[in-house]
């Protein structure tokens, strides 16, 4: 799929108002296409798909999560009121997230233990 050369609107509203239409029937939670695969998705460059991503999270159908992608806004959650529209999506992401914050950590204890040691060389 590609882009309307001769629509006036830009690229990436173009593309916010697909991809509005098929989030509109997936649900809260739904982990979207990558940024790239969005960009090969409508043969544009990531910068203008980045841009339609982020009308969307402006408008709060989508949210997205640093590292992890693009979800589905829960309806609830759209609307909240000082709500940060980058969090995590539900207790299940915010526990993976902690998981791979733990991991991360053992691993850089790990390597501070290895290079404080002295070299057998």
């Amino acid at each position: 799929m590609t882009v309307e050369a001769h629509d006036p609107r830009p690229k990436k509203v173009q593309i916010a108002d697909v991809l509005r239409e098929e989030v509109a029937a997936l649900p809260a939670g739904h982990r979207l296409a990558s940024l790239r695969e969005v960009a090969d998705r409508f043969k544009v460059t990531t910068v203008t798909a980045g841009n339609a991503l982020k009308l969307l999270a402006d408008e709060g159908v989508i949210v997205s999560v640093p590292t992890r992608g693009y979800f589905v806004q829960s309806p609830q959650d759209a609307g909240g009121a000082g709500r940060d529209a980058s969090g995590p999506v539900n207790r299940d992401e915010i526990n993976a997230i902690h998981s791979e914050i733990r991991q991360l950590a053992a691993r850089v204890a790990e390597l501070e233990k290895r290079a404080q040691s002295p070299s057998s060389a």
